[in-house]
């Protein structure tokens, strides 16, 4: 550039670098009038120059520069128009002296050169670079208030002075701390799914909003405010570019599956976030804005949060066909989100949006096949007893469009179902069943037993004078003999330990004659021990343990117990001397034949 030091001493001049002492003397050159605004509408740039002989813009003899920018700002676009930079890529579509003449370009910003015009054939990701410099006054990026001057990206501070450094904090606040916001952000990982689903509410006074995927993926991200602009709503996906929703101008990105967007702010009313789910796996996104720290006025606070209308596919209608392929339809129907609840409501509230075709799919593409038809069986021939009873069957084939035709018998699977089979009428005037009789009431003489007796005719007309009776008299002697006990006798002996016994007999409860039909595993114990005071002899023969040695010292005069001494031998108790000395004689036999045994 003309003016910019290139060497010792020396400067560019007309492309040159030459001596400074060539330069002529300081010439304080006249500014000219501001040219017109670079725009018709929204911000612009204006310039003015003035004469510095032999020099270039940065000429020093100028006392400062030969060129001056300024911004200039016009009423807001009219709405629906692109923007600045898609404006000048739509001029090349017409353009006839451009290598392509006729091809549709959209906008695509190059972060490594701002103010170059790279544009990209319309439903294609493919940047061509068209001019090195975009017109004056178009944005360098997608934030900011950086605008394109010369080919350059100057600084514009949110003062709107061209050059100055004074800038928004995150709050939008010029030349702001920072503390007069807070931000709020998060993560959505709704993963699996299909149609719209609401993410969060953007409230009014939001700042810097930032929504980016966390990967690449086959769903779209939406935006919507209250009134008709949205992105990527109705089943309509948008280019890459700047939209106009909530009194803001939000950018939208997508370069292949990715997608961000991003506003500025502040926003004038809530922004519905939303994501356009199909069924392949979403890996969620991350939200952030700011909004102010200081509460909202009372009458905005109160003021209830307004729904959000839109058409939604809502489910799959049937397939039109049953074989042979058919088609499927997705049902749409006018949809209300409300605090990320979404309901069905009357198609009339959405009659101003724009309603989406319904989504088609293959199915039932399996051929049609033959197959056996019959009728209902005929009723009865006979309404009480045995008959018979008919019906039709055919072969029949379905085509595509769900009609049956007739076929031949042997094109069907399988054999061919019965057309005639018996059956028994149910009608009848008196059709009484009675179940199995119960047991005897009792199990020794004459009782009751029972039945149940029901009526089986379907209409209920049994005839009551023919009921089968459900109770009779028995007999049942079965259980009639029991065992009797006697009272216990006295203990056998007068000290110590002795024995107790009672009659047991087997006796039939009425007649009270004797028998032997009673259980011997219910029969009563006949004995039992006795227990009395110890007895005081002189030789206390319990101390002998020896049955031997008992026998030989004891003096026998004979059993005194002699009605149970054979049970006590029996029960192997004469080991005891306390019952051998009252059972001596039979015990004294009983150890004689085990020492015969022994030797």
């Amino acid at each position: 550039m003309d003016g910019t030091d290139c060497d010792t001493g020396k400067w560019c001049k007309a492309g040159d670098c030459t001596s400074r002492t060539s330069a002529p003397g300081h010439a304080a050159g006249e500014w000219s009038a501001w040219s017109p605004c670079s725009r018709t509408c929204s911000s612009g740039i204006s310039s003015r120059e003035r004469e510095c002989p032999g020099l270039g813009s940065e000429a020093r003899d100028c006392n400062g520069p030969r060129k001056q920018y300024r911004i200039c700002e016009n009423p807001p676009c009219p709405a629906g128009l692109p923007g600045f930079r898609a404006w000048q890529c739509q001029a090349y579509s017409v353009s006839t002296s451009h290598p392509k003449p006729g091809l549709q370009w959209q906008a695509v910003m190059d972060e490594e050169k701002p103010c170059a015009l790279f544009c990209s054939p319309v439903g294609k990701e493919q940047p061509i670079l068209l001019s090195e410099k975009v017109m004056d006054g178009t944005s360098c990026g997608y934030q900011g208030l950086d605008i394109c001057a010369n080919g350059r990206c100057q600084k514009v501070g949110c003062d709107g002075l061209l050059g100055s450094l004074a800038r928004e904090d995150h709050c939008g606040v010029c030349n702001g701390n920072g503390k007069s916001c807070k931000i709020i952000k998060g993560d959505f990982n709704h993963t699996r799914g299909a149609g719209y689903v609401e993410v969060l509410v953007i409230p009014p006074g939001a700042r810097r909003i930032k929504v980016v995927e966390e990967k690449p993926a086959h769903s779209y991200l939406a935006l919507r405010d209250t009134g008709k602009q949205s992105i990527n709503s109705d089943w309509k996906i948008e280019h890459s570019g700047a939209f106009n929703l909530a009194g803001t101008t939000v950018h939208y990105v997508r370069r292949g599956l990715w997608e961000k967007i991003s506003a500025k702010g502040p926003t004038t009313s809530p922004l519905h976030l939303l994501v356009l789910l199909f069924q392949d796996q979403n890996y969620g996104l991350h939200y952030e804005y700011t909004i102010p720290s200081d509460p909202p006025p009372e009458n905005q606070s109160s003021k209830a949060p307004e729904p959000l209308f839109m058409w939604t596919h809502t489910g799959w209608e049937d397939c039109d066909a049953t074989c042979g392929g058919g088609e499927r339809k997705t049902t749409v129907s006018c949809t209300k989100i409300m605090n990320k609840n979404i309901s069905i409501v009357d198609n009339k509230k959405c009659k101003y949006l724009t309603k989406p075709e319904p989504q088609i799919r293959k199915c039932n593409e399996q051929p049609c096949q033959t197959r056996w038809m019959m009728t209902e069986w005929t009723p009865c021939s006979r309404t009480c007893g045995k008959g018979m009873q008919s019906r039709q069957v055919a072969c029949t084939q379905q085509l595509s469009n769900g009609t049956l035709i007739r076929a031949r018998e042997r094109d069907c699977v399988g054999p061919k179902p019965a057309s005639a089979q018996r059956c028994e009428g149910q009608d009848c005037m008196t059709v009484w069943e009675a179940g199995v009789w119960s047991e005897c009431s009792v199990k020794c003489g004459k009782g009751v037993r029972h039945r149940t007796v029901r009526c089986t005719n379907p209409r209920k007309k049994c005839v009551l004078s023919t009921r089968p009776r459900e109770a009779e008299d028995c007999e049942d002697y079965s259980k009639c003999y029991v065992w009797r006990m006697g009272d216990w006798s006295k203990c056998s002996i007068t000290c110590g330990k002795g024995m107790q016994s009672r009659v047991i007999q087997c006796m039939h409860k009425i007649t009270g004659r004797h028998g032997n039909e009673c259980f011997s595993s219910e029969k009563p114990a006949a004995y039992r021990p006795c227990h009395l005071q110890p007895c005081n002899e002189k030789i206390n023969v319990n101390t002998i343990t020896s049955p031997r040695l008992a026998a030989l010292t004891f003096k026998c005069l004979g059993d005194q117990w002699p009605v149970y001494c054979r049970v006590i031998r029996e029960k192997n108790l004469c080991q005891d001397m306390r019952w051998y000395q009252r059972c001596c004689e039979t015990c004294r036999d009983f150890y004689a034949q085990k020492l015969q045994q022994k030797s």
